[in-house]
Formats: C-alpha cells, sequence, structure tokens
C-alpha cells in the first residue's frame, strides 16, 4: 500500500477505514468515486487496483507512453524496445562507474 498504513490511507482518500478493511477482503465493492480516491491516494490508476496483472509505474507520462507503445505493429515495438534496451545498458554501465 505504497508504505501508508489504513488509517492515512483513509485519511488521503477520504474513504473510511472500515470500508477500506472490506474492499481489501473482497466482502464489498467500492464505488467508482471511492475508488479513483484510493487510486489517487496511492498514486496509481483505479485500473491497477481492479487488475491482478498490476504494473507499477508511477510516471504518468511515460505510462502513457509504453500504453502506446502496445499499440504499435510488432516491427516498431522491437525498434523502441532495442532502443529502450540500449538506453538502460548504458544508464546502468554509468551507475557502476560513478
Amino acid at each position: 500500500m505504497q508504505g501508508l498504513s489504513h488509517a492515512e490511507l483513509a485519511e488521503k482518500s477520504r474513504v473510511n477505514n472500515k470500508s477500506l478493511s472490506r474492499y481489501e477482503l473482497g466482502s464489498s465493492i467500492p464505488p467508482a468515486d471511492a475508488l479513483k480516491n484510493i487510486a489517487d491516494a496511492l498514486g496509481v490508476s483505479s485500473d491497477a487496483l481492479l487488475n491482478d496483472d498490476t504494473v507499477a509505474i508511477k510516471d504518468k507520462d511515460l505510462l502513457k507512453k509504453f500504453e502506446a507503445i502496445q499499440d504499435m505493429n510488432e516491427e516498431d515495438k522491437a525498434l523502441v524496445t532495442r532502443f529502450l534496451d540500449l538506453t538502460i545498458r548504458d544508464f546502468n554501465a554509468r551507475k557502476a562507474y560513478k
């Protein structure tokens, strides 16, 4: 939960602690406004709360870019992936020598 206690999440999301517990246990389904407030408090999308295959990308601009890449054809995806691999390799190399 992003390092937040239930009480902190309840305060930050404006959803009471008892409701949060019911949502977490699956005994109750949060209304859309509560779901959005919880997601905003955690810094994730509402979809991330609903999906078991959560990917933690906190940078919303970066997330939008990755979503756009998903729509590309395989050739373009491969090109972007290759560029990312090279950039990450260079970043890790620079970090190792600092």
